[in-house]
């Protein structure tokens, strides 16, 4: 298997992906709830301190502002850095960097990145959230958190490009239906299944992956590089959540 970081990093690999497309910017931008954000990260525990999180389709700030917050609440720090293809008026001081005009699926995007990204938190417009993740999955070092609709699971394309090697390590999927604003105001109510995917790149199988190391089961047990690692690998983990609001 090829190394994470290079699959995922090769120009071409976005098949069917018109990069000079001049509408996405201005179609499917959906606000994450801020509220959600900081619901998930309660709920997994997720350890950011010290890390950088990058946040590359930032829109009105909203998955920035949970982010914060949590970041406030857990009394942890963390350099954010945020950037988009178009500049919807957010602007945030505090943040490490701030970039707009950049096109994440670009292949010069990379090089305006200034620091190694630890950690992606992302909702990214569905048309194109293929290619967002195998992206993510090319520069993240620790982790890729994503909020999606539920059906990103479903699809030969997305099956054979990223489900079938590097599933998600986590799926959390709403009880109760989110409702994601168009264009960040727009109220278009709870009309789609969502959940919050997280692949965590620090497990041992997917460390492993990305350093190019030889994995084998051996009775069901896991082997890298020959030698038995101590704790049994697990398929992706699914997870319920209620929606912030209904938690008791």
């Amino acid at each position: 298997m090829e190394n994470r970081k290079e699959t995922y990093n090769k120009k071409g690999m976005y098949a069917g992906y018109d990069k000079s497309h001049k509408e996405r910017d201005a179609l499917d931008y959906y606000s994450t709830p801020t509220v959600e954000v900081v619901n998930i990260l309660e709920t997994m525990g997720l350890n950011l301190d010290g890390t950088v999180i990058l946040e590359p389709c930032v829109g009105g700030g909203h998955m920035v502002k949970g982010i914060q917050t949590y970041l406030a609440d857990k009394q942890m720090t963390a350099a954010i850095c945020g950037t988009d293809i178009q500049n919807r008026g957010y602007q945030d001081e505090s943040l490490n960097s701030l970039q707009y005009g950049l096109d994440f699926l670009s292949d010069e995007y990379n090089e305006h990145l200034m620091v190694d990204i630890d950690y992606i938190i992302m909702n990214p417009p569905y048309a194109t959230i293929e290619p967002f993740v195998m992206k993510a999955l090319g520069i993240a070092n620790k982790g890729v958190l994503m909020l999606g609709r539920l059906q990103f699971l479903e699809g030969q394309s997305r099956y054979e490009n990223i489900l079938k090697d590097y599933p998600p390590t986590d799926v959390y999927v709403y009880v109760d239906r989110i409702s994601c604003d168009k264009n960040g105001t727009e109220k278009m109510g709870a009309v789609q299944a969502y959940a919050w995917f997280y692949w965590d790149l620090e497990n041992p199988v997917a460390k492993a992956l990305a350093q190019e190391k030889t994995i084998s089961y051996i009775s069901g047990e896991l082997y890298i590089n020959g030698v038995p690692y101590n704790k049994s690998p697990e398929a992706t983990r699914v997870h319920w959540i209620r929606r912030s609001d209904k938690k008791k």
